[in-house]
C-alpha cells in the first residue's frame, strides 16, 4: 500500500471516531507487523494508526 491510496481517513481513538488527512505512510516492518502505520493529520495534531484500522472514505 501506499499513502496515494488514501486521502480522507476514519479510526477509532480511544473509543472516539477521529477522521482526518492521511499525510504520511511507513511501510510494514517486522516490529509493526503486517501492516504499515498512516500519519493522519486531524485538526492540526498528527496521528500514527495502522492500516487495517483506519477506514477510507468517500470524497
Amino acid at each position: 500500500m501506499s499513502l496515494s491510496q488514501y486521502d480522507r481517513v476514519a479510526f477509532d481513538f480511544a473509543g472516539r471516531e477521529l477522521v482526518g488527512d492521511a499525510v504520511n505512510y511507513h511501510p510494514a516492518a517486522d516490529v509493526n507487523g503486517p501492516d504499515g502505520l498512516l500519519v493522519v493529520d486531524v485538526d492540526g495534531e498528527r496521528y500514527r494508526v495502522a492500516e487495517s484500522q483506519a477506514e477510507q472514505l468517500d470524497r
